[in-house]
């Protein structure tokens, strides 16, 4: 094939010139052209995908592992226990302000240059925060963790959905959502023993080193985005197009910024999932906070002995992961395997088959602990349990939704997982505000079981995509179908 040769990504690049959400339309390389990252060898996915991964899980670590040196950040630094969960709180804020920007970035300039930017930054911060002489620069650099960590979060996946192809896409995302979120659940189980051996400043000082490792290892990965290697490609060629003028520059970025918030109100599948997914990740992170009433102030357990019980919902991250790569892929063959056969694309709804599962089990294991956990004569396993239950009902949920909206916007894909990224993380980051407060308030009997209750609410939205999906899809001006 000539080495010049475009390929128009999708009918709906059309649609977003249209609009003026794009100045151009978008092109890639063609799907065998030997440099498309899809392409690339199976050893060469797998290395990338551990790479971006693992950062993936600096970050989540970090943003638990903060926790444990609660008590004595409070001693230390002369602030009140609310104040201090600030730290938590910024940092999940952070994860809602910096998609907003890295995501569209990514789309303009491609996925390497945004995480080599971010990754200095990121972990700058890290160290920072690290050696903090006071509370202020301590929350300010906790904020700016969050927000220049976020890349990892929200292009990650991106950058999956560039290399991969649609069969084998989820079993590259698996190991991301293992790590997203696993991570809050290794924070408080590593940090416990170096806190309780070390002290905070190197529980502190772990994460730092743990995020400017990995940051320096994904400045080696390779760029990914179609769209941006084919320009390289032009650029190289000598057949560049005139040189854009700055107030243009200006202009296109300022639509690309503008994009994830107009996907998040008005594409009702931008809408629906980061609605679902935000009061799942709200809940997520309220329920972290209800482990600390019911484990160390009802039970009495030591903090290493808190930290250990957090193995539970790592276990059922790890068997989420399990049963997507074995259960999940099978049934997304069977329905690709379908449509092929009537002739028709591969419906982006047949990544959901077992989301139907996770709906059920958060709002059984959520009343499962609530019921158990704070009443010392049940054996603690029984609270573990529900825990289990919670992490891979909540991971099911995720690691389907995620990679549906990859295949449904595919090309600017970034932007729609920002919108929804933005708007989870500014729920999650209200939560740990009130948790301990209301579970104080409410008992963690009552409190679990409110959120609960606003889970079984949502239980039925996978099904309504099910249903009416593709109806949604045909309405959409930006979708790739």
């Amino acid at each position: 094939m000539g080495q010049l040769e475009l390929t128009t990504a999708s009918e709906s690049d059309h649609a977003l010139e249209e609009k003026g959400i794009v100045s151009s339309v978008l092109t890639t390389l063609a799907a065998d052209d030997p440099e498309n990252p899809r392409n690339w060898s199976t050893a060469r996915k797998t290395t990338t995908t551990t790479v971006l991964s693992l950062w993936v899980l600096t970050l989540t670590y970090s943003s638990t592992a903060y926790v444990t040196s609660l008590p004595a950040l409070v001693e230390r630094y002369h602030m009140s226990q609310e104040v201090g969960i600030l730290g938590v709180t910024l940092t999940v804020f952070g994860f809602a302000a910096g998609p907003l920007i890295f995501g569209p970035a990514s789309e303009l300039y491609g996925r390497q240059i945004v995480y080599r930017l971010s990754g200095i930054c990121y972990t700058a911060f890290g160290f920072g925060a690290a050696f903090a002489p006071n509370v202020a620069s301590l929350l300010i650099f906790r904020f700016f963790v969050g927000f220049f960590g976020s890349p990892s979060l929200n292009n990650v996946p991106a950058s999956i959905g560039d290399y991969t192809t649609l069969r084998e896409r989820i079993l590259y995302l698996i190991l991301y959502a293992i790590c997203a979120f696993g991570g809050p659940a290794l924070g408080p189980l590593v940090s416990a023993f170096v806190e309780h051996d070390a002290g905070f400043r190197w529980n502190l000082r772990v994460m730092a080193i743990f995020c400017g490792v990995l940051s320096i290892l994904v400045a080696f990965v390779p760029e990914t985005h179609g769209p941006t290697l084919l320009r390289w490609r032009i650029k190289k060629s000598g057949r560049a197009p005139p040189t854009t003028t700055f107030s243009k520059v200006i202009s296109v970025f300022k639509t690309a910024l503008s994009r994830p918030i107009m996907y998040l109100f008005t594409e009702p599948l931008v809408t629906f999932v980061s609605l679902y997914l935000s009061v799942l990740y709200g809940i997520l992170y309220g329920f972290f906070e209800m482990f600390t009433v019911v484990f160390l102030e009802i039970r009495g357990f030591q903090t290493t002995s808190y930290g250990l019980t957090w193995i539970a919902l790592g276990l059922g991250f790890a068997v989420a992961g399990l049963l997507m790569a074995t259960v999940g892929q099978t049934m997304y063959k069977r329905s690709a395997d379908a449509d092929a056969a009537r002739g028709v694309p591969t419906r982006p709804e047949a990544r959901l088959g077992l989301s139907y599962l996770g709906s059920i089990l958060i709002p059984i294991s959520l009343f499962m602990f609530a019921w158990t956990a704070p009443f010392p004569s049940i054996h603690w396993i029984a609270p573990c349990i529900a825990e289990f239950l919670f992490a891979c009902g909540t991971q099911l949920i995720f690691t389907t939704f995620i990679p549906y909206l990859i295949d449904v916007y595919q090309t600017t894909a970034a932007s729609a997982l920002a919108a929804g990224m933005a708007s989870r993380s500014v729920v999650a980051s209200v939560f740990p505000l009130f948790s301990i407060q209301m579970a104080h308030a409410l008992t963690v009997q009552g409190s679990t079981s409110l959120l609960a209750g606003i889970a079984c609410l949502l239980a039925p939205l996978p099904f309504v995509f099910k249903w009416y999906g593709s109806r949604m899809r045909e309405r959409s001006k930006y979708t790739g179908f």
